[in-house]
């Protein structure tokens, strides 16, 4: 499968947050330091070259937990997801070829492969998987979901340096915070979930560039939904 068929499954209308609705690379950051100018957050989540700094044979391997307080809304668990990465058969440069491996036997989900692709697939497969699960639970049109956190990170993102933690140490990044269902006009069908925030946490640093990821829905007297997926460093 490639980008632009990964692209399609989810983001079928993020053409209209790049400029020509194509997709272009900018250079890849350094290893040292996060830019020094705060970029958009399209460019930094769907545009950046963030497989530049793996290699062929390497495995990625991320942490996945889901917490419900309200059972109508699923189970809470936790799981992994994990991105095989492979040189590039058909491209060159900073493309990569990945499988995936999306939770183990008991929830196994299809996924990939990707080919030639320059950016970490797993910012779209964590944001697919979420929109199946939370437009079935709202029993609502994922493509009114996808809609509305496309024009949030258009329009209404923030994006700051941060310091981030990766298996107990501190790299340099970006935080890129949205919550795009604020004001809502559905808001009273959502059962609570206009609340959402997204939060992504990318880094120069790290392999594939994707730290964390979190979305998260309070509610009065606690956390309503809080599902994250996190780069973990020590599995191999």
């Amino acid at each position: 499968m490639s980008l632009r068929h990964a692209l399609g499954l989810w983001l079928v209308l993020t053409a209209a947050l790049f400029s020509g609705g194509a997709l272009v690379m900018p250079q890849a950051a350094s290893a040292a330091e996060a830019p020094a100018a705060s970029p958009d957050a399209a460019t930094l989540l769907f545009e950046a070259p963030q497989l530049a700094n793996t290699k062929a044979g390497q495995t990625l391997t991320y942490k996945y937990s889901r917490k419900v307080a309200d059972p109508e809304l699923g189970a809470s668990f936790e799981d992994r997801v994990v991105l095989m990465i492979a040189a590039s058969a058909s491209s060159s440069g900073d493309a990569r070829d990945v499988r995936v491996d999306f939770f183990t036997p008991e929830r196994h989900h299809a996924a990939g492969p990707f080919e030639g692709v320059t950016t970490n697939p797993m910012l779209l497969l964590f944001l697919e998987n979420h929109l199946g699960d939370l437009a079935g639970r709202l029993k609502g049109n994922p493509r009114y979901f996808k809609t509305a956190i496309r024009t949030a990170l258009r329009d209404a993102a923030t994006v700051t340096a941060a310091d981030l933690t990766v298996g107990g140490q501190t790299v340099k990044g970006w935080r890129v915070t949205v919550t795009p269902f604020k004001g809502d006009p559905n808001a009273v069908r959502m059962r609570g979930l206009d609340t959402l925030a997204y939060t992504f946490e990318v880094s120069p640093d790290v392999p594939g560039q994707i730290v964390r990821m979190d979305i998260k829905a309070d509610a009065p007297g606690g956390t309503l939904w809080e599902e994250s997926i996190a780069y973990d460093p020590t599995s191999h």
